[in-house]
């Protein structure tokens, strides 16, 4: 614990000297970095991010990185039917869901917009997962067991409907509803492992938003997932966000006696630091926990300690194991 200590107050203390050593804030440091950064072609996006961390209770390297970084193009198109087309792969050195992909291309795929907010995505996408599992709550992506069901990269064709604000670079895990049209729903078909994805989000009056997902194989049980995400307090100047997932795999998979439950809560103390709280029930290893978070970001740049309190209980024995608390950190840079 101290020698973390030691390290994470090393790796602050590079930042800020690095920062304010020519007497340059961080945002004027950044606005530099792009005034020299290369300019793209129209229609051409790369964003990502690049992370140190640090893991005390790591077997392997207490102090590592990783990276993500998406490249693409998309264009809007003056005609009747098609008004947008794009294509995008993804990179990713630690690919948390299947290891043997570290370092390799992860995703690719195209996509077609249709007049009546409408669009199409073909190739190794995660369309189908737009507007679930990243409301208010905090942190962890869908909590899916079976290999076969999982929302990563596999290929599948997925059409959208409705009133996504659509990114168009291909930004799942992030979204917003149109007012006017305040409900959104998303159809895949994964052709390999025969499973067929259905989900919708709506808006309640912008109160809350509640999503529903079915992941159904061609062969066994369908799997059921809802979550409930709300911001309402922020309209009484209450910066709090709160939400609640919940996934029944219907006995599909290892851990599967009891439903999985994902909650947390998240408070902005101001524009920059947030505190978090996060609780994790029956997870894809059996893992009940508790995750704490304090979060500060400013220009690209967010800094990390999180405080974790995890039990787990033993499939084959029974015997639940309650593990020491344990702090990590992380610097991440997103672009």
């Amino acid at each position: 614990m101290k020698r973390t200590i030691i390290i994470m107050s090393a790796i602050f203390s590079m930042i800020a000297a690095s920062a304010y050593a020519d007497n340059k804030t961080i945002e004027q440091r950044l606005a530099d970095l792009e005034k020299t950064a290369l300019s793209l072609p129209a229609g051409v996006f790369i964003n990502g991010e690049v992370e140190l961390y640090i893991d005390p209770d790591s077997t392997t390297n207490k102090l590592d990185t990783s990276a993500e970084i998406f490249l693409g193009f998309e264009n809007e198109i003056n005609h009747s039917i098609i008004n947008w087309a794009g294509a995008s792969t993804r990179f990713d050195s630690k690919y948390s869901l299947d290891r043997t992909k570290d370092n390799t291309i992860v995703e690719k795929q195209l996509g077609f917009g249709f007049a009546n907010n409408t669009r199409l995505y073909l190739g190794e996408t995660d369309a189908q997962r737009l507007g679930f599992a990243k409301t208010a709550k905090i942190g962890a992506p869908l909590i899916i067991t079976e290999s076969s069901s999982r929302i990563d990269h596999n290929e599948k064709v997925v059409l959208t409907y409705g009133g996504w604000q659509n990114s168009n670079e291909f930004e799942f895990d992030e979204y917003r509803l149109q007012r006017q049209m305040p409900y959104g729903v998303a159809i895949g078909y994964d052709p390999t492992n025969e499973v067929m994805y259905a989900g919708a989000t709506v808006s309640l009056a912008g109160l809350a938003e509640v999503s529903y997902m079915r992941i159904a194989p061609e062969t066994g049980s369908a799997q059921e997932g809802w979550s409930l995400g709300s911001q309402i307090l922020r309209r009484y100047n209450i910066p709090v966000g709160f939400g609640i997932e919940v996934w029944d795999d219907k006995n599909t998979g290892t851990y599967t006696k009891d439903n999985r439950i994902d909650m947390g809560v998240m408070y902005n103390v101001n524009k920059e630091f947030m505190l978090t709280a996060h609780r994790v029930e029956n997870d894809d290893i059996g893992t009940d926990a508790m995750y704490y978070g304090a979060l500060y970001t400013v220009g690209g740049i967010q800094t990390g300690i999180y405080l974790h309190q995890v039990d787990r209980t033993n499939t084959w024995t029974g015997q639940q194991t309650e593990y020491a608390d344990s702090i990590k950190a992380t610097i991440k840079y997103s672009f």
